[in-house]
C-alpha cells in the first residue's frame, strides 16, 4: 500500500485515539476520557488538518501539533491542579493520580489526578502516531500505540474483558489505514478506483475479522493462568480500611484513658472532630462504603452552610487511619501523603506507611460547622439529590420499630420536626446509657434497644435515630470521631480515647448534614439539643463511661464570621485565572473563526488529486477570492480578457503569474487536450504572494482576519454572481 499524505490523515488518527480509550471504561469511569480527552485531540486534529491543506512541510506540521498537544494539556492540567507553581502543581497531580490507581478499586472515579493522567496517555498516543504514520510513513505499526488501553485494562481487570472490547480499537486502525492509504487517488488513470478502494476495505475487514474469531476460539484454550499474580502480595491495591466501629468499642472499653490528641480552634470554642461517616447501615450494622479517594478539589466539593472555624491539632503517638477534624472540612495542612472522600468528606492517609502517619503529627484544618437554629431545623425539610444507600432501611427491623417512630414523630409535619421529636424520645429518662450493651448496630440490636432493654451507648442510640429518620424519609449516616474533650489550662481542649463518640447525621433541605445528638450522657448543639437529664443520663455501674460535664460540641457562632482560608488548591484563584484562560481562549477563536474558514476554503480549492477542470475552476475562484479580499475590482468575464484586465493593479510578478493561471484555466475549459494542473496550486500562491506584497499593512490586516470574499457568499447565492465576482464553486 503507498502511502498518501492525506488532509484527513490527523483528524483520523485522533478519532482512532479516541475510540482506543474506550476499553479504559473498565478502569476509569468514562467521565474522566469520553469527554475529557477530547480538547487534545481536537487541538491536535484541527492543527493537522489545516496546515496539511496550506501544504506546509510535514515536520513543521508535526511541531506545530506538538506545541498544541503540550500547550492544551498544560493547560488543561493547571485549571485541574489549581494556583502554585507549575512544576510542582503538576508533580502533584501525577502522585495523585498514581495514589489513585494505586490504592483504589477499579473503576476508578474521575478526580483530577486520573483525569490529568488520562490526558497524558491521549496525548503520548497521538504524539506517537502522528510520528509513526505522517512522519516515519509507517501506518502499519500503529497498531501496537492502538493496543496499549485494551492490554492494559485486560491485564489490570481480574474478569477477562468482553471480545466486543476490541472493536473500538480495530475500527480506529482500520480508519488510520485508509486515510493514509489514500481514498483512491493512489490507483492510476486508467484503473477503476472505486472497485479497487471497495476489494482493499474488503480485505481488510476479512483479515481483521479472521483475527477476531481466531482469538475467540483459540485464547479460551491457552492455559494463561490466574491474572494478575503481582497482587497476591504486596502493599499496592485498593486501600484496606478497618470498621471504626470496632476502634469505638476498644477505645469506649479501655480500663486506662490515654490521650489522643489536644486542639485549639479559633472561635475559643469546643468542636466535635470526626473521623469518618457510615453511610451503609445493614442488618449487619453500621459500615463503611467503597470510598473514592482524592488529593484534589476538598475547598468545593461541599457547599455545606454554617459558621468557618480553624483548629490547630497536635495529636499524641497514636496511629490512625483518618485525620480527626471538624465537619465539614474545606482545607487542611498536615504533612504526609492524604486524601479526602467526597461523599463524606473523611480525609484518610494514603502513604506508604499511612497507618502511622498521624504520631506525633501538628496538622490544621479549615472547616464550616453547621450552625442552624432550633427554628431552622423545624422548618426544614428532608433533603433530596443524594445515594439512595442514605434512606435505605435495614433488612430484619421489627415492624414494632415502624409503629413506635409513627407514634414517636405523632403531628410533626416537617422533617426537621420529626428528626427534633426522634431525639427527644431517645434522650429521655426512658433510655439509660451503659456501656453494658452489645457492641453492636445491628437490626436485632436496635430491635433489642428500642423495644426491650432500652440501654445502650452511643452507637446504639446513633444507629437508633438513624434508622427511625429513615423510615420518615430523612437521609441519615453514622459519623464516628470524638466528642469535644476537656478544656485545660492554657485554652486547649484534650481529648482522650474515652472521648470516642459516634452521633448521627441528617440531610435537611437548605441546611445540608446537619449533627444531632441523641446520647443523654452528652451535651450537644445548644440550639436544637434539649439539654442532659444528669440523673437519667448516667451510665449504669459499668466500666467508665463519658459524663455529661463534657462541653458542647459545636461553638456558638461569632457575629461576623470571616471567610476561611482554603488549603485546597483549587479554590478561588485557581478557578479564576482558569475561567479567564478559558474565556480569553474563547474569544480568540472567535476571532480567528474567519481566517480558519478562509484557510481551509484555499486548501480545498487548491487540493491535490482533483480532475484537471476542477482543479482548474478552484484555482480562478481562488484568484477572484484573492482580488476581493484585498480590495482590488475585478473586471469580469472570460479567464483571458479578465486577466489582461485586471494586470494593472499588479506587479509585473503578479501580473505574470495571473496571466500564466489564465492560459491553464483556458485550455481546460475550452481545449479537447485540456491542460496539466499541477502547477497551478504554486501558481496561485505566487499570485498572492505579489499582491501582499504591493498592498498595506492595513490590507493584508483585513486579508487575514476579515476576509471579504467569505462574506459575499450569502448575497451571491441569493442574487446570482455579478460581474467579476465570485462563483460558489
Amino acid at each position: 500500500m503507498k502511502f498518501t499524505y492525506h488532509p484527513l490523515t490527523s483528524v483520523m488518527i485522533a478519532v482512532a485515539v479516541w475510540l482506543s480509550l474506550l476499553p479504559l471504561g473498565a478502569l476509569i469511569e468514562r467521565d474522566a476520557f469520553v469527554v475529557q480527552s477530547l480538547p487534545v485531540l481536537v487541538a491536535s486534529a484541527a492543527v493537522g488538518l489545516i496546515l496539511a491543506l496550506l501544504r506546509a512541510p510535514r515536520l513543521l506540521t508535526l511541531i506545530a501539533q506538538l506545541v498544541a498537544i503540550v500547550g492544551m494539556l498544560v493547560w488543561r492540567g493547571l485549571s485541574l491542579a489549581g494556583p502554585g507553581d507549575p512544576f510542582d502543581a503538576l508533580a502533584l497531580l501525577t502522585s495523585d493520580g498514581v495514589e489513585a490507581i494505586r490504592n483504589q478499586p477499579p473503576p476508578l472515579s474521575a478526580v483530577p489526578g486520573v483525569v490529568w493522567l488520562v490526558l497524558l496517555l491521549a496525548s503520548v498516543l497521538t504524539i506517537v502516531l502522528e510520528l509513526l504514520v505522517n512522519g516515519l510513513e509507517q501506518p502499519g505499526w500503529a497498531i501496537a500505540p492502538l493496543a496499549l488501553s485494551f492490554t492494559m485494562s485486560a491485564l489490570i481487570v481480574r474478569q477477562d474483558l468482553p471480545w466486543y472490547q476490541v472493536l473500538p480499537v480495530l475500527g480506529g486502525y482500520l480508519a488510520v489505514l485508509l486515510a493514509s492509504g489514500g481514498f483512491g487517488g493512489a490507483t492510476g488513470r486508467a484503473s477503476r478506483s472505486g472497485a479497487f478502494n471497495a476489494s482493499r476495505t474488503a480485505t481488510g475487514l476479512a483479515i481483521a475479522a479472521i483475527g477476531v474469531i481466531a482469538a475467540l476460539v483459540i485464547a479460551p484454550l491457552i492455559p494463561l493462568g490466574p491474572k494478575q499474580p503481582w497482587n497476591n502480595s504486596g502493599q499496592d491495591g485498593p486501600i484496606q480500611l478497618s470498621d471504626p466501629t470496632v476502634r469505638l468499642n476498644q477505645d469506649l472499653r479501655r480500663p486506662d484513658d490515654v490521650p489522643v490528641l489536644n486542639y485549639r480552634a479559633s472561635t475559643d470554642e469546643p468542636v466535635y472532630l470526626r473521623t469518618v461517616a457510615l453511610a451503609n447501615l445493614t442488618s449487619d450494622g453500621a459500615r463503611l462504603m467503597p470510598m473514592r479517594l482524592s488529593r484534589f478539589g476538598l475547598g468545593s466539593a461541599s457547599n455545606q452552610p454554617g459558621v468557618d472555624v480553624k483548629v490547630e491539632v497536635e495529636m499524641a503517638d497514636i496511629p490512625s487511619e483518618y485525620l480527626p477534624a471538624p465537619f465539614a472540612p474545606r482545607g487542611f495542612s498536615a504533612d504526609g501523603t492524604w486524601s479526602y472522600d467526597p461523599e463524606t468528606l473523611s480525609i484518610v492517609a494514603a502513604g506508604p506507611d499511612r497507618i502511622d502517619q498521624t504520631r506525633g503529627l501538628e496538622y490544621s484544618v479549615e472547616s464550616v460547622l453547621p450552625d442552624p437554629t432550633k427554628e431552622q431545623v423545624e422548618a426544614a425539610g428532608a433533603g433530596s439529590g443524594l445515594d439512595a444507600v442514605v434512606t435505605e432501611i435495614p433488612q430484619g427491623l421489627s415492624p414494632e420499630v415502624t409503629q413506635l417512630t409513627g407514634e414517636v414523630v405523632g403531628d410533626a409535619q416537617t422533617a426537621g420536626q420529626k428528626a427534633l421529636a426522634i431525639q427527644s424520645y431517645l434522650r429521655s429518662d426512658q433510655f439509660t446509657y451503659s456501656l453494658g450493651a452489645p457492641g453492636s448496630s445491628s437490626s436485632n440490636a436496635i430491635n433489642a434497644f428500642l423495644l426491650e432493654d432500652r440501654s445502650g451507648y452511643c452507637i446504639h442510640f446513633a444507629a437508633a435515630m438513624i434508622t427511625m429518620s429513615r423510615i420518615e424519609g430523612i437521609p441519615a449516616r453514622m459519623a464516628v470521631g470524638f466528642t469535644p474533650g476537656e478544656r485545660q489550662e492554657d485554652g486547649s481542649y484534650e481529648v482522650t480515647a474515652h472521648d470516642a463518640h459516634a452521633w448521627p447525621e441528617l440531610y435537611l433541605d437548605g441546611l445540608g448534614w446537619v449533627p444531632f445528638e441523641p446520647t443523654p450522657a452528652f451535651d450537644g448543639p445548644p440550639e436544637y439539643v434539649d439539654p442532659a437529664d444528669p440523673g437519667s443520663a448516667s451510665p449504669t455501674p459499668e466500666p467508665t463511661a463519658p459524663t455529661s460535664e463534657q462541653p458542647a460540641a459545636t461553638p456558638t457562632p461569632t457575629p461576623t464570621p470571616s471567610p476561611t482560608p482554603s488549603a485546597d488548591p483549587s479554590q478561588g484563584g485557581g478557578r479564576a485565572v482558569s475561567t479567564g484562560i478559558g474565556v480569553g481562549a474563547l474569544v480568540l477563536l472567535l476571532l480567528a473563526l474567519p481566517a480558519l474558514a478562509r484557510l481551509v476554503q484555499r486548501g480545498l480549492r487548491l487540493r491535490g488529486g482533483q480532475e484537471p477542470e476542477r482543479a482548474a475552476d478552484g484555482a480562478w475562484d481562488e484568484v477572484r477570492a484573492t482580488f476581493r479580499d484585498y480590495g482590488l475590482s475585478w473586471p469580469g468575464g472570460s479567464p483571458g480578457p479578465a486577466s489582461r484586465a485586471a494586470a494593472d493593479q499588479l506587479m509585473p510578478q503578479g501580473a505574470a503569474a495571473l496571466a500564466v493561471i489564465a492560459q491553464t484555466v483556458e485550455r481546460s475549459r475550452f481545449s479537447r487536450e485540456g491542460s496539466d494542473a499541477g502547477q497551478l496550486a504554486a501558481q496561485v500562491k505566487a499570485l498572492r504572494t505579489s499582491v501582499s506584497r504591493a498592498a498595506t499593512s492595513g490590507a493584508r490586516f483585513r486579508a487575514a482576519l476579515l476576509p471579504t470574499s467569505l462574506f459575499g457568499a450569502a448575497r451571491r447565492s441569493a442574487d446570482g454572481p455579478p460581474d467579476g465576482a465570485l462563483s460558489d464553486n
